[in-house]
């Protein structure tokens, strides 16, 4: 017997089911997907899971990326290539078009709060950029890179009670992102001839995803997410959806994730419900 997050209220007999479900009703919640601004430590359980980065993470220096500097901190706000929990994979330069639009517009805060006394870097103090990151930096054993989305930041701009206690004590601590999906479809490992385009696009993206072998042997289908927008801020949290790794203080080939599916025994927000509610009443 399947479930999937997308009907809450239904269990499918096979995969087949499933994917006839998910395709029939693809329109509708990738349009449902689309309209929402989501903080991505509400999306279903979570947020995205990533580290403060800088110079001592590197243990050959002749290896530490052009752009990583001396007196800055580097919190990476999302990864790619990682199927989430909201069986979402981020593919690169997804955030291209919306990084040029928000130059000098985004915040650094605690949590999702946008209140003065939760922001721990202004607009003027971050730099948002993207770049290709091998997993081991992350705290991860996958070959290859990731595409990162990084603040940059000047270490002594960050003088937020809390955020000052995170870094100068080395606490395990994660980032997340407010965003918006700007284009996504949806691939389906079928062989049916009705969804010949969802599996082309399976098959033609799959091999490029880190954990898809989570994806082979539980999902067999996937959220590709090809743009999306940032809302404002990449805050700070404790736990998140997609598990790639907890803040790193040290030699990336010493430093130990998490490996713990995040919990999901939390309330629900307004945001949630509206999602629910339209997922309860697909037919």
């Amino acid at each position: 017997m399947i479930t999937l997050p997308e009907f809450p209220n239904r269990v499918f007999k096979n995969w087949a089911e499933a994917h006839a479900a998910l395709k029939e009703n693809e329109s509708k919640i990738i349009s449902l997907k689309c309209s929402q601004v989501y903080k991505s430590i509400e999306k279903l359980g979570g947020f995205s899971v990533t580290p403060f980065l800088d110079k001592s993470v590197i243990s050959d220096k002749s290896h530490t990326p052009a752009w990583m500097k001396e007196g800055n901190l580097y919190p990476v706000i999302n990864t790619t290539l990682y199927r989430d929990s909201h069986k979402d994979v981020h593919f690169n330069e997804l955030w291209k078009r919306s990084l040029k639009a928000n130059v000098g517009k985004l915040y650094y805060a605690e949590a999702h709060s946008l209140k003065v006394a939760d922001i721990i870097a202004w607009p003027e103090q971050v730099k948002a950029f993207t770049a290709m990151v091998p997993w081991s930096f992350l705290g991860k054993s996958y070959e290859g890179e990731t595409q990162a989305l990084i603040y940059e930041i000047k270490d002594a701009d960050i003088v937020h009670t809390g955020a000052r206690n995170v870094i100068d004590n080395k606490r395990e601590m994660q980032n997340s992102v407010r965003m918006q999906y700007v284009k996504m479809h949806l691939a389906l490992n079928s062989d049916s001839s009705e969804w010949k385009e969802n599996k082309e696009l399976y098959d033609s993206r799959i091999d490029s995803i880190a954990n898809k072998d989570v994806i082979e042997a539980e999902d067999k289908y996937f959220w590709a997410v090809d743009e999306a927008k940032i809302f404002k801020a990449g805050p700070m949290g404790i736990a998140g959806s997609n598990d790639v790794t907890p803040i790193i203080y040290e030699d990336p080939a010493k430093s130990t994730s998490s490996q713990a599916d995040p919990s999901e025994d939390t309330q629900l927000t307004p945001e949630q419900k509206a999602e629910n509610a339209f997922y309860n009443n697909l037919i």
